[in-house]
C-alpha cells in the first residue's frame, strides 16, 4: 500500500493497492522498506541505486515518495513543496522533507536519487533506534568472516582504507550500519557510499573491532576504555531525533557498544601496512 500524512501515523491516500510497477522493496540492515513512487524517473534511478538491496516478500515499513514538482515543463528548477501538517517526527532537507508516523513514512519534494538517499539515512536512523542499532560515519571491511569498522569524519581516511582493502571486501566506505543481534554486534553493508563509490554489499558480518582513524607517520592500534570509546564514536553517529527519550536511547546504545565491542584508536599511514597493525 501507499501512505500519506494524516493523524495517528500515516494513512492511505487512495484506499487502493499501489500498482506493483511503482513499488520498490528493499532491505538495509535487516530493516525492510517498501518505497512507493509517484514518479517513474525517480523510481528508475532508485532501482539502479539500490539494486543490491532489493527484497521480495512482505514489507514492514511503507514509504510514500513524492517527487519535487517542476516549475514548468522541461525546466530543471523545482517548486518547493510544503509538508502537510500532522504529528510525528519531521525533518527538512533543502526543500525536501520527511514525516514519520507510527506505522509508515512519507517523503516529499524529492528532486533526485541523492535527496532520496539522504532522507533514507534519516529514516533508518530513527527506525534503528529502538532496535539497538545506529548509522556511523565509517568504512567497513570484511576479512576472514569478521568486520573491521573504521570511523572518522570527512578526510579522516575512510576512502583511503577502502581503496587499500582487498577487492570485494568493502561492505561500505562511508556510512556503516551496526546492530546488536543475538548477543553480538554486527556490521551491515549499506548502499550509502562516498568518494570510493563502493556500492555496498548486502550482508552482515560480526564486528571484530571498531577503529577511530588518526593519520600518522607510524602505525599502531591503541585500545580505548569505554568512556573514551563513547567520545570517539558519538561525533560520528548519524542522529536526527529531538526528544530527550530518543537521545537517551541513543546514548544507551553507544554506551553498550563501547562496553561490549573492541574499540581502538588506529594511527595509520596511507598504505596497506595498517592491516599488519590490526592483525597484531
Amino acid at each position: 500500500m501507499c501512505y500519506a500524512g494524516s493523524g495517528h501515523g500515516l494513512l492511505e491516500t487512495t484506499g487502493v493497492q499501489a500498482p506493483p510497477s511503482s513499488v520498490l522493496r528493499i532491505e538495509i540492515g535487516q530493516v525492510p522498506l517498501e518505497l512507493c513512487f509517484q514518479d517513474d524517473q525517480l523510481l528508475r534511478a532508485a532501482r539502479d541505486r539500490y539494486a543490491g538491496f532489493r527484497k521480495c516478500g512482505s514489507p514492514i515499513w511503507p514509504v510514500t515518495v513524492r517527487a519535487a514538482k517542476k516549475v514548468q515543463p522541461g525546466s530543471e528548477s523545482v517548486q518547493p513543496e510544503i509538508m502537510p501538517k500532522g504529528p510525528g517526527f519531521c525533518f527538512h532537507l533543502n526543500g525536501a522533507w520527511l514525516r514519520m508516523g507510527t506505522a509508515a513514512s512519507e517523503f516529499g519534494g524529492v528532486g533526485s536519487e541523492y535527496t532520496l538517499d539522504s532522507l533514507l539515512r534519516v529514516l533508518l536512523s530513527m527506525l534503528l533506534l529502538p532496535q539497538r542499532g545506529f548509522l556511523l560515519h565509517a568504512a567497513t571491511v570484511a576479512r576472514d568472516g569478521r568486520a573491521s569498522v573504521f570511523t572518522g569524519r570527512s578526510a579522516a581516511g575512510k576512502s583511503t582504507i577502502a581503496a587499500l582493502s582487498p577487492t570485494g571486501s568493502v561492505l561500505t566506505d562511508e556510512i556503516s550500519l551496526l546492530r546488536f543481534v543475538d548477543g553480538q554486534w554486527y556490521a551491515y553493508g549499506t548502499p550509502f557510499w562516498g568518494e570510493f563509490r563502493a556500492e555496498g554489499r548486502n550482508r552482515r558480518v560480526p564486528v571484530a573491532g571498531i577503529y577511530g582513524l588518526v593519520q600518522s607517520a607510524d602505525g599502531r592500534a591503541e585500545p580505548v576504555a569505554a568512556r573514551e570509546a563513547m567520545r570517539l564514536l558519538l561525533p560520528n553517529v548519524l542522529f536526527f531525533a529531538r526528544t530527550r527519550q530518543e537521545r537517551q536511547q541513543l546514548l544507551e546504545t553507544i554506551k553498550h557498544v563501547a562496553e561490549t565491542a573492541s574499540v581502538y584508536r588506529l594511527h595509520f599511514r596511507p598504505d596497506a601496512t595498517f592491516w599488519g597493525v590490526i592483525a597484531g
